[in-house]
């Protein structure tokens, strides 16, 4: 990799002099002045030569040189034609700003284009939620669903063969834990968003901070010189039956633009669990009936406003609250493995309640420089998460007969408040130029985390506070970053791209009952480099690196131990350090609709948190590790078929080989295999276009990953949507999880003993969802304003 950086930086310094040249360039815009990015200026001679290519930036800019003759432009974005023109190049020209639109007349020349269900850009794939059936009606994580490459299973969110990534909202990372986040995204209606982008080799201005990727959930705003409001409402039928309401407003005139949502939700849930443990003499077999009620609620709220041509300035507000309780009854059975008789029963009762509350806000602003896409923008952001557990649980230990053992009743009761503040502050620059793009910036960012954790032992009857597990933990951590981007066309068929981002991280962990503090301090580089060739119009190839850094979650470094019975108990870990990765991807277009991507994945010092079991007392610890190096290879491809108007499907597979070094006794070395189909399927079924049938499936095949084993997994969803009075009222019904079958089967060793849990989280189950929007597209005014420059979508 030492080699490869000095070339890509060779490659970007190149120079092209081929004699007396003119310069071309534009800002490419739509209707509402919003600037277009990654549409491709193609420059031809004699209406079929193709002599020079150049592709929009974030500021929705083009350049390119060319020799002296008559040329015609086209405008083109993943194979929709939005203009043409003819053009004369004998002195430098800037057209200035070319409006696009879906249907767009210019220089007598009108091509018409529709927004795909799926584009793909330099180092994402963008998946326009609006236009798929399956995820409408739903949320976000339904949403999440229905997007190609993506894997949601038992609420978490992988991409397909590369693991667990981690989410933002709004290019704003949301570091909360796994189930929370699966909480969260409940709580925002599909309806609210625009799209979803899947960024598998994210650039410098990123945080490193991911595994293998980032996803970005993008809010929709509103169209310039408009109003309008949607209502909606949602029935969901699983074990029982759950259901949520929605509105949304959106406004923008003028200089001011407003957008605001609201949604609130309930649902029950039974899921059930059975798990094994293989001791030398005994079986431990335990199942586990679940049910929950989850109450959700989620706010966001947003405003724009431009002050003066040059400055724009908003904030954002997006909130989430959930109130969820469960009571389960773990069952166990201990059976004598050579006689394949009962010795003994272990029974409890759970009680517990959880309620995480998320509050973010962001001030930015956005100061134009010039006509040319030269921009500054300022962020500030203020992150607020708070989350109060309750638990309680009671049981016995009974002999054969079931009939309760003296002196072996265990009983306790937990109360814990979970804080985390985060605060930071980011500038960025953008500086589109004749010979680059050049972008820079920097980021500070500090976080306090409080855990005040109370137990009380409750064998005896009477509530007894328990010292030695009770806790008060906190945590801060200190972020510093600087980053520098270069993009450089270097002609039409060659473009390149690097990035370097330097990220200082300072940690300090406290813990109040150990009276014990950890520190860490470390300074770390991450490299981007891409490159992409394009030799005609029906093939491109990309090569792409990126070095990324996985942070602990803020619950996993708390030491504290918390029982749930005399057998099982999970511990913190403040020792647990980062993960880094080293990810490297070639990737192979065809005719923009044949993505084809081998990939290299290496951790060092993986960590995740495990089930530790111990024979000798037949105790199983969960607690997180760094366990192992690993590394990953493997082949993903899809098709995105659409020879016909009224079919639109996506289709593809992943199968990867995974290897894990241990560097731990508990844990032994491991290797093997997976794979995973799917196909997405919109259908058109009338010609006005008010009928519209989904159907989705995917297919996990049995294999290997990390440390565990999975067994197949199935997964068949079908949605129809109708649309009435003139299109403002629709309705979405959809079946999930028809053939039942997201019951997967998950087999590992720990500590030289074989234990597998097979779950199933209620997924079967249809929704039917009503939604309804009116509003005005025709707002006046005397001085009328073209609307924002939405620069909240600005450079990536």
């Amino acid at each position: 990799m030492k080699q490869i950086i000095p070339l890509l930086i060779a490659v970007l310094l190149q120079v092209n002099v081929f004699g007396q040249q003119f310069s071309l360039k534009g800002k490419i815009v739509n209707t509402h002045k919003v600037p277009i990015e990654f549409v491709y200026a193609n420059l031809f001679k004699n209406d079929s030569l193709l002599v020079r290519q150049a592709l929009s930036d974030t500021t929705g800019y083009f350049f390119m040189q060319v020799e002296k003759g008559n040329y015609r432009l086209i405008l083109e974005q993943l194979g929709t034609k939005f203009t043409s023109r003819e053009l004369s190049l004998d002195q430098n020209i800037d057209l200035g700003l070319i409006e696009v639109n879906e249907t767009t007349a210019l220089q007598g020349v009108t091509i018409s284009g529709t927004k795909r269900v799926i584009e793909r850009k330099l180092d994402r794939l963008v998946f326009n939620v609006e236009n798929s059936v399956m995820a409408s009606g739903g949320t976000a994580l339904d949403a999440l669903k229905a997007t190609p490459t993506v894997s949601v299973q038992n609420d978490h969110i992988s991409i397909s063969g590369k693991g667990e990534v981690l989410v933002m909202i709004d290019d704003r990372l949301q570091r909360i834990p796994q189930q929370e986040l699966a909480d969260f995204l409940k709580s925002i209606p599909s309806g609210n968003i625009k799209s979803i982008e899947v960024i598998t080799a994210p650039p410098a201005k990123y945080d490193a901070e991911g595994n293998n990727g980032l996803i970005n959930i993008k809010l929709k705003s509103a169209k310039a010189n408009s109003w309008n409001v949607g209502i909606g409402t949602t029935y969901t039928q699983k074990t029982y039956a759950g259901g949520n309401l929605q509105t949304m407003f959106n406004y923008n005139h003028g200089p001011l633009s407003l957008q605001a949502s609201l949604n609130k939700g309930t649902q029950k849930l039974l899921t059930t669990s059975t798990s094994q443990i293989f001791y030398t003499d005994e079986l431990w077999s335990q199942e586990i009936r679940n049910q929950s009620k989850s109450q959700t609620q989620g706010l966001s709220f947003g405003l724009d406003y431009k002050f003066s041509d040059k400055w724009t300035s908003g904030i954002r507000y997006l909130s989430s609250l959930t109130d969820k309780e469960s009571t389960n009854h773990p069952f166990t059975s201990r059976f004598d493995r050579t006689t394949k008789t009962i010795n003994a029963y272990v029974v409890s009762d759970v009680w517990a309640n959880n309620k995480p509350e998320m509050n973010s806000l962001n001030w930015y602003h956005s100061f134009a420089l010039d006509s040319l896409g030269k921009n500054i923008t300022m962020d500030f952001d203020y992150f607020n998460y708070r989350k109060k557990d309750e638990r309680f649980f009671q049981g016995n230990e009974l002999d054969q007969q079931k009939q309760v053992i003296e002196n072996k009743f265990f009983s306790s009761s937990n109360n814990n408040m979970n804080k985390i503040e985060n605060y930071s502050g980011k500038i960025d620059f953008s500086l589109p130029g004749h010979w680059a793009n050049i972008s820079f910036g920097a980021k500070l960012s500090y976080t306090n985390t409080h855990n005040d954790l109370v137990v009380y032992n409750r064998q005896t009857g009477i509530p007894v506070l328990d010292l030695d597990q009770s806790n008060i933990f906190n945590y801060k951590e200190h972020n510093e970053a600087l980053y520098f981007s270069g993009n450089k066309k270097i002609n039409a068929q060659w473009e390149t791209q690097i990035g370097l981002r330097m990220e200082a991280t300072q940690t300090e962990g406290y813990s109040g009952n150990l009276d014990q503090s950890h520190k860490n301090n470390y300074l770390k580089l991450f490299p981007t480099a891409y490159i992409t060739y394009v030799p005609n119009d029906q093939n491109s190839y990309s090569l792409n690196y990126s070095r990324r850094i996985r942070r602990p979650d803020f619950d996993y470094l708390n030491p504290f131990v918390v029982k749930t019975s005399p057998y099982y108990y999970a511990e913190g870990n403040p020792f647990l350090k980062p993960s880094f990765i080293n990810n490297i991807e070639f990737s192979y277009i065809r005719k923009q609709n044949w993505v084809s991507n081998i990939y290299f994945s290496q951790v060092t010092d993986f960590g995740q948190e495990l089930s530790i079991v111990d024979a000798a007392t037949n105790r199983t610890k969960s607690t997180p590790l760094n366990y192992a190096n690993t590394y990953q290879i493997g082949f993903s491809t899809y098709y995105n078929f659409k020879k016909w108007s009224w079919w639109n499907s996506i289709t593809g597979f992943n199968i990867n080989y995974q290897n894990v070094k241990s560097k731990v006794s508990l844990i032994q070395s491991i290797d093997g295999a997976n794979g995973y189909f799917y196909t997405n399927n919109d259908f058109t079924l009338n010609s006005s276009k008010s009928v519209f049938l989904g159907l989705n499936y995917s297919l996990q095949l049995p294999g290997r990953y990390q440390i565990f084993h999975l067994s197949s997994l199935n997964m068949l969803d079908a949605s129809m949507k109708f649309l009435f009075l003139q299109k403002n009222l629709a309705l979405t019904i959809t079946g999930e999880d028809l053939l039942n079958a997201q019951k997967p089967l998950m087999t590992y060793k720990s500590n030289g003993v074989e234990n597998n849990v097979k779950t199933y989280r209620d997924t079967r189950g249809f929704r039917i969802a009503l939604s309804y929007k009116f509003g005005n597209i025709s707002l006046k005014s005397k001085n009328r304003n073209p609307g924002n420059e939405e620069e909240r979508n600005r450079a990536n």
